[in-house]
């Protein structure tokens, strides 16, 4: 299922894609309530070359966290992801299950085109 969404990018309205998937990642962030970095492993259910939605259990990444994943991004050759960003918002999907938007802000070159390759391949096949 292909979703498409609006974001602003120096004064133009860009429209990015995003693909419904299932990709496990290990996931940092620096948790404020136990003053230490988290890591944690999270469920990524959606996926643009913005950013991602996380499913977490017993706890949302707490909004405007900045967060380190690592992923596998499937495609022709599976390609170890790594990310940078910060959770945009969070909330609760059903009791001990999480919901967390991610914003990509540090991303390789070689790691976006992965995931805009992937992206488009499912986008294809809609």
């Amino acid at each position: 299922m292909e979703k498409k969404t609006e974001e602003h990018k120096h004064g133009k309205k860009e429209r990015r894609r995003s693909v419904r998937v299932s990709i496990y990642a290990i996931t940092r962030y620096f948790c404020p309530l136990r003053d230490m970095e988290v890591g944690v492993q999270t469920r990524i259910s959606d996926i643009s070359e913005g950013g991602a939605l996380l499913v977490t259990f017993m706890e949302g990444v707490p909004s405007g966290a900045a967060v380190k994943m690592n992923f596998v991004m499937p495609g022709k050759s599976d390609r170890l992801v790594a990310v940078e960003g910060i959770a945009r918002h969070t909330g609760i999907l059903e009791k001990d299950l999480y919901r967390s938007g991610v914003e990509f802000l540090k991303i390789k070159k070689k790691d976006l085109f992965a995931i805009r390759e992937y992206v488009a391949s499912k986008s294809k096949g809609s």
